[in-house]
């Protein structure tokens, strides 16, 4: 695939991201952000994985994003500092554009501790 193949897609879908309702959660003041990026996985496994069973989301492959930025994903997880309510949203990005996201989830704190052992931080 090259360069122009890349455009041609970009213009057939205005290179925009399906829409997806942003729950007032994220909305509220004192809530937290976390983002991790993951190695890049079919965009169907990924909405059957986050709606279905989330507690596959920390098996993902951990990325680097300056290693592998032609592809990824890049998981956002709200947070309130007591852990009390976690929310968690994918999004897939081609060339630092985003292609598909899923739904906003909410979580259980061992799913977010999973994820966050993954990278090297311990909450």
């Amino acid at each position: 695939m090259g360069l122009l193949d890349m455009l041609k897609k970009d213009k057939q879908n205005g290179g925009k991201c399906n829409k997806v309702k942003v729950p007032a959660f994220v909305k509220q003041s004192g809530v937290k952000c976390k983002e991790f990026s993951f190695e890049a996985i079919k965009t169907e496994v990924l909405d059957a994985m986050v709606e279905g069973r989330p507690d596959l989301i920390p098996t993902l492959t951990p990325s680097n994003y300056y290693a592998s930025k032609a592809s990824y994903l890049l998981a956002k997880v709200y947070y309130l500092p007591d852990y009390s309510k976690i929310m968690i949203n994918i999004t897939y990005y081609v060339a630092d554009r985003p292609r598909h996201t899923t739904i906003y989830r909410e979580i259980s704190y061992d799913i977010m501790k999973r994820i966050c052992e993954r990278f090297g931080q311990y909450i």
